[in-house]
């Protein structure tokens, strides 16, 4: 089994909490009761700062908090209906709006478009009358035209029953998702390239975390039946023709870390653990 050496960039406690990191190095942690969560921003040169988070939520709601070119964006659950604000630096809201149902996963790219995915409670919901998957947002609250799903199905890729996971590699937006396993890359509009994976999940495990690396696509998954079970990390080959390769994450002394949560972005690996959070740059 390969080993993932890591380095402890955060001491603190980790336990129950919302986690997050961008592709600029920023980690995001969130903690506290309903109605009182402080969501600290751990920046790379040092500064950190909170967020005080009013809506009537608990951490497990949240989707997405990450520093957006002027301000902050936060994609939660209320009520179980899906939300989008936009904060100004100072906290105030600077848009809010609804988005569709069955949420699963979303990413803010470099051009500052907030996608979303979309589970199969949110494909096949009745007001999804076009059966998108996947879905832009500008950060005022704009569908934009992408037409992702009607590419696929012309040239006869699976079609998207639950997305998994979104990311983003050199202007691209990757999207791992279900029916049998692929992975679709396309930018704004234009389905460049699919992958149909030989390899499902893990038994009793679920796809949530996609990165690009050079040695091929590194994927996260989670335990489906306990939360307190570890999250797992798998390569899988740029080819796609090899059989996945779980990855054990290790602190700087090669013991194995265990893992609570993991995060991937364009350009690292953050894993959650008892001890601290872990970091491992990828290229």
């Amino acid at each position: 089994m390969k080993k993932l050496k890591m380095n402890k960039i955060i001491n603190t406690g980790t336990q129950d909490c919302f986690f997050h990191a961008d592709a600029q190095g920023r980690v995001y942690i969130g903690k506290g009761l309903k109605d009182d969560i402080t969501i600290t921003i751990y920046d790379p040169s040092g500064d950190v700062r909170d967020f005080k988070v009013k809506e009537p939520i608990a951490y497990s709601d949240i989707q997405l908090f990450q520093q957006c070119a002027d301000g902050y964006v936060f994609v939660y659950y209320e009520s179980h209906e899906p939300k989008a604000k936009v904060f100004s630096e100072e906290g105030r809201v600077k848009s809010a709006f609804h988005l569709p149902s069955g949420v699963s996963c979303c990413l803010l790219d470099e051009k500052q478009n907030l996608w979303i995915g979309l589970s199969d409670e949110g494909i096949y919901d009745d007001e999804n009358s076009n059966g998108q998957s996947v879905l832009c947002f500008t950060l005022d609250g704009q569908l934009k035209e992408t037409h992702i799903d009607q590419q696929l199905s012309e040239i006869y890729a699976p079609v998207v029953d639950d997305c998994y996971s979104l990311a983003e590699k050199d202007g691209l937006i990757y999207m791992l998702y279900y029916s049998y396993t692929v992975i679709a890359a396309f930018d704004d509009t234009v389905v460049r390239r699919v992958w149909i994976l030989s390899d499902k999940e893990p038994d009793s495990e679920a796809f949530y975390q996609l990165a690009i690396s050079e040695e091929g696509f590194l994927v996260g998954t989670f335990n489906c039946y306990s939360e307190e079970l570890e999250s797992s990390l798998y390569l899988i080959s740029a080819d796609v023709s090899q059989e996945m390769e779980e990855i054990t994450c290790c602190d700087s002394n090669g013991e194995a870390l265990d893992i609570q949560q993991l995060k991937l972005t364009s350009n690292a690996v953050y894993a959650v653990a008892s001890s601290g959070i872990y970091k491992q740059d990828i290229q």
